[in-house]
């Protein structure tokens, strides 16, 4: 088994300080979340996806009504859940199969999936200003936004910048991707953009969903 956390803080103590985070302020960021091995593989299935053309330029907006736009957004996506999970898959989603219980026990969410994809940016792409929850349909409920990127430099860009105030303006803080950043926020109340990066950037983005109000 690949270790998924930093041996030298366990993982009960990083899941406190998201329900921390998410209770006190809507959002969170917290650094080496997962352990370098396990980054590390998961950074090499994103990118043997992309090599085997695996990947499929991502849309905005629901299924039926998705748009295809460089200008708006232009990374490259590949759903996980689709084949058998990987070793390496499958400890990631044991330890974020326990961040979505506590966010229930502790915050009543009632969350009871994560979907997830690899996600590619090549060099310039951008995402703009968006919310993660669609316009009437509040199923996703907490994004999670993981980076895999190995030795990101400030000079490399590709920030995520978060707004703060409900808004699409600012105040907001910009969260570099370095390699085993986890971050944490409420799909419906944080507006966020990707800012163009100059190399290759590479995350595992999630949503807690709960169940959709029209489900028995």
């Amino acid at each position: 088994m690949i270790t998924a956390m930093n041996s030298t803080i366990p993982l009960s103590l990083k899941i406190d300080q998201v329900i921390e985070g998410i209770a006190n302020q809507g959002y969170v960021v917290i650094e080496d979340f997962f352990s370098l091995d396990v980054i590390a593989a998961l950074r090499q299935e994103a990118r043997q996806l992309h090599l085997a053309g695996a990947m499929q330029r991502a849309a905005t907006g629901k299924e039926n009504m998705a748009k295809l736009d460089a200008a708006v957004r232009g990374d490259l996506i590949h759903w996980l859940g689709n084949t058998e999970p990987s070793a390496v898959q499958q400890d990631f989603f044991t330890c974020m199969e326990q961040l979505r219980e506590a966010l229930n026990r502790h915050l009543y969410l009632g969350l009871f999936e994560l979907e997830n994809h690899f996600a590619i940016y090549p060099p310039g792409a951008i995402y703009r200003k968006h919310l993660d929850q669609f316009r009437g349909n509040e199923e996703r409920q907490v994004s999670c936004i993981l980076y895999l990127n190995e030795d990101w430099k400030a000079e490399d860009g590709g920030a995520l910048r978060i707004y703060l105030e409900g808004t699409d303006s600012p105040p907001a803080i910009d969260v570099m991707p370095h390699s085993g950043t986890l971050v944490v926020f409420l799909s419906a109340k944080f507006w966020h953009e990707v800012l163009p990066a100059r190399r290759e950037r590479i995350s595992l983005t999630g949503w807690f969903r709960k169940r959709s109000d029209s489900l028995p």
